[in-house]
């Protein structure tokens, strides 16, 4: 599969989980109540915490099996690679749901503020997601290799019908037998042990045979320990950055207002996942590329994958941005909520937004082996940013939460970028802002502010919905026409479409 199929693929399946994950959470918010959905929110958030628990063998894997997969006898070692890596997860993932399971009863009593469920109840649900969060965790180490070995066919399909079934099958048990929280944790726990348990099957299939059975060493896990500690403490930081909003939110404020709170991260999180199918292909292929020494197709390859994540990120960040209390109505129906969650919604999009922007910048380090710069950037943001944003939490509530995020990827941008070029490509950072990003997401924004002067908040009614759709259009294409690799495309879509023209 070519690296535009891959491409393609990982859109596909990204598009696809993010429709359903959207889908049904305004359906979730009014069978479990805001309370009920708050608990789903925190165990997002203790989802991301547990790759603490990774110790960097997430990303190491992608990488080891990536650079093997263009040596074949370094191809042959992967199976015991694997096996290596595997006899550390797995216990992990034990001691993830024994620990949670352990601190439910001080979760439930001493940090979250329950207006609806008592306390039992809460415990009780947090225990169970303790367990649900053990049965899923695996999965990204899987999820990972897969991803080093450039199976991005059947790994978007493995995870596009899970997050299908995750979604969409625990609404008929809600309906018809308990609309608890406990429900639908439930329901978490039985798909995240089938879900693993599937990407382990096709991760070993994919696998090269030697005909010999895989053996432990300890010489894999020590050989790469240095490039899995750096990721080790970049997680360990991007975790701050990430949850810490969630959590102060968790611990100062009533648990309704993380249920509101959850659905803003939830729309910005559909921003976030634009980004991925990216990441996904071009990590791999920029280890690929940097092992073999092919400084130009890496350049070339670099330059036109950032200018379609500025086009893609930049016009859909634009509706979100200018749109937000409309697009939150047209998802929920609900006006107060809409109201309620506008402000958060824009500033996560916005800090969304410039992340995505840091992804392929990120994916070059990594490929490079190159941790130090990123883990510096965290430790700078969390450091100056984190107490700023729980004071703006405590005054301002859900609009001071977004505090840390928004500017962390700021300094990101602004900072990490330039330094980043200036170690890995010397002399592109101007380049960078004036011509590969800087354009395509000044017209995105653009476009979307014209629009809105004109057409004012959307409503939820048919036209309503066809306007921010056209916007969304209108925006896409704007910034599509303004990147040249949007304008290679747009032409070579063209020639397609009308041979000979």
């Amino acid at each position: 599969m070519s690296l535009k199929n891959k491409v393609v693929a990982n859109y596909a399946g990204q598009a696809w989980q993010a429709l359903i994950a959207l889908a049904f959470v305004p359906i979730y918010v009014r069978l479990l109540g805001m309370d009920g959905f708050g608990l789903v929110g925190l165990m997002l958030s203790l989802q991301a915490l547990t790759q603490l628990f990774d110790l960097g063998l997430g990303g190491t894997i992608s990488r080891e099996l990536a650079r093997r997969s263009s040596n074949a006898v370094m191809a042959l070692e992967s199976r015991s690679l694997v096996i290596s890596f595997e006899r550390i997860i797995w216990p992990m993932a034990a001691l993830i749901g024994v620990v949670v399971w352990l601190a439910s009863p001080f979760i439930a009593r001493e940090w979250l503020h329950p207006t609806q469920l008592s306390d039992q109840q809460t415990i009780h649900a947090i225990g169970i997601m303790g367990l649900a969060l053990a049965c899923m965790w695996p999965t990204s180490f899987y999820t990972s290799a897969l991803a080093g070995l450039e199976r991005q066919g059947t790994l978007n399909a493995i995870n596009a019908a899970a997050a299908t079934v995750r979604a969409a099958g625990v609404v008929p048990l809600m309906y018809y037998v308990s609309s608890t929280i406990e429900t639908f944790l439930w329901w978490y726990v039985g798909v995240g042990v089938l879900h693993s348990l599937i990407a382990r099957s096709f991760l070993w299939r994919a696998l090269p045979n030697t005909g010999e059975p895989p053996r432990f060493q300890w010489s894999h896990l020590t050989s790469s320990s240095r490039f899995a500690g750096g990721l080790m403490a970049i997680a360990v930081l991007a975790v701050g950055t990430t949850q810490l909003d969630r959590l102060a939110i968790s611990a100062l404020r009533p648990l309704s207002e993380l249920g509101i709170y959850g659905v803003a991260v939830a729309l910005s999180g559909g921003l976030g996942r634009m980004v991925q199918p990216m990441f996904s292909a071009l990590y791999p292929r920029f280890s690929r590329l940097v092992i073999a020494g092919e400084r130009s197709k890496l350049d070339e390859l670099y330059r036109t994958s950032t200018q379609l994540v500025a086009a893609i990120v930049g016009a859909a960040a634009a509706v979100l941005i200018v749109f937000s209390r409309s697009v939150v109505f047209l998802w929920t129906g609900d006006a107060m909520l809409a109201d309620e969650a506008a402000v958060p919604l824009a500033m996560l999009c916005a800090g969304t937004a410039m992340n995505g922007l840091m992804n392929i910048p990120y994916a070059l380090q990594l490929a490079n082996g190159w941790t130090r710069l990123t883990v510096w950037s965290n430790a700078a943001a969390l450091g100056i940013g984190a107490p700023l944003m729980f004071w703006a939490t405590l005054h301002y509530g859900i609009n001071g939460a977004p505090f840390l995020w928004l500017a962390a990827n700021a300094g990101y941008v602004m900072i990490s970028a330039p330094l980043a070029h200036r170690r890995l490509l010397p002399g592109y950072a101007y380049i960078w802002y004036t011509r590969d990003i800087g354009p395509p997401v000044a017209i995105a924004f653009a476009t979307a502010l014209a629009a809105r002067c004109t057409l004012g908040q959307a409503e939820r009614t048919p036209s309503g919905f066809a306007s921010i759709f056209m916007v969304a259009c209108a925006c896409m294409l704007a910034a599509g026409v303004t990147a040249p690799a949007g304008r290679l495309l747009l032409k070579k879509f063209r020639a397609r479409l009308l041979p000979g023209s």
